[in-house]
């Protein structure tokens, strides 16, 4: 099967990270795939995940859309439909708001099927976009997507994310506590994920206020992109508990180390980084709701009552009186966790392409 992907950038991300472990399993499968991505690559990031994907089989195009310009989205949406022309796949599989839309135009006319997989609980479409993909096929990453969908469609399915241990796990090891000059008695809680407000990070100063605890360290991993992104400066006065340090491509690397994993998230899709923490066996602090209760059947995972602080905090010093080595750890959660093996998730993914080419 020929498939190509369609996303809107690669600057890192729950989607990105997906596509990482997705992509290159299909290939694996015996597929021929193709990833385009709709914006430039502006950061050192985007080419190293894009180096990744080309030695793992995928052909990788970018169509360096520039952002916020009306001319180069007209432009680069030209380029798109040209470019599926000429890779004639089977699928288009569309992954971001933004790039259904190119999704739609590149099919248009043209015998090939656009499946889009919605990555967010929910995600939001404007109208325009709940008419041009009204009768697309639909696959939504998790339980808790597809309760909270705002997208109707004759033809859906929920085929939950997953992620590849070989990408997720390594034996590298990188302490942030020499990194950041901490002590070795000092407590390193790991955040991963871009700066988006969803993400809750500014919940950070509540828990930094009501612990007083000079030991906490919150190290968060991702970037901020300007314009609906938290700005670093509202982390100002909070330098010696909160440590931004932007976009990281050793984030395993990074948790082998560090004595928690912990998500403040307001909403989710499937969380890619709660599942990478999952196989890398560090204890877990998951804020409440759905998208992280669906999903907290796991071994040494801990949710607080409510988004109160003191709950939060309680959570944090449980999890950190938890002294078992990070591989025991995750011994103890293979069986829970091996239905989030990317080998699975792929698939499901190719039966339901299968599906759209009988029903649809």
């Amino acid at each position: 099967m020929n498939i190509v992907h369609i996303t809107n950038s690669l600057r890192g991300g729950g989607i990105q990270n997906f596509l990482l472990s997705l992509l290159p399993e299909q290939v694996m499968q015996g597929h021929k795939v193709w990833l385009i991505v709709i914006e430039k690559f502006d950061y050192d990031y985007c080419n190293h995940l894009a180096g990744i994907l080309r030695r793992k089989g995928v052909s990788v195009i970018c169509l360096e859309k520039i952002k916020h310009n009306r001319l180069s989205m007209l432009k680069t949406i030209y380029y798109c439909r040209r470019n599926i022309k000429k890779i004639a796949p089977d699928i288009v599989n569309t992954h971001g708001e933004m790039s259904h839309i190119y999704g739609v135009f590149s099919v248009l006319y043209r015998k090939i099927h656009q499946v889009i997989t919605v990555h967010n609980a929910p995600e939001i479409w404007p109208k325009s976009y709940h008419f041009f993909c009204r009768k697309k096929p639909l696959i939504f990453c998790s339980e808790a997507a597809y309760d909270m969908r705002r997208q109707k469609s004759i033809f859906m399915r929920t085929i939950e994310n997953g992620v590849s241990p070989s990408i997720v796990k390594t034996q590298d090891k990188v302490d942030l506590r020499q990194e950041l000059s901490l002590k070795e008695t000092d407590k390193v809680i790991v955040l991963v994920g871009s700066l988006r407000p969803q993400k809750n990070y500014i919940f950070l100063k509540q828990i930094v206020d009501e612990a007083k605890d000079s030991s906490l360290h919150f190290c968060i991993c991702g970037g901020s992109y300007g314009a609906g992104y938290i700005s670093k400066s509202e982390f100002n006065g909070y330098e010696n508990n909160i440590h931004l340090l932007g976009l990281r491509s050793d984030v395993s690397a990074i948790e082998n180390t560090s004595d928690l994993f912990l998500s403040c998230a307001l909403f989710e899709g499937l969380p890619i980084a709660v599942l990478e923490a999952y196989f890398n066996g560090i204890p877990c602090v998951l804020s409440p709701i759905p998208q992280h209760k669906n999903i907290a059947n796991v071994d040494k995972v801990w949710i607080p009552e409510s988004f109160e602080p003191k709950e939060f905090i309680i959570a944090i010093y449980n999890a950190l009186n938890e002294k078992m080595d990070h591989e025991v750890i995750f011994k103890r959660r293979e069986s829970q966790i091996m239905k989030y093996a990317i080998s699975t998730t792929c698939q499901k993914y190719i039966s339901f392409y299968k599906d759209v080419f009988k029903y649809c």
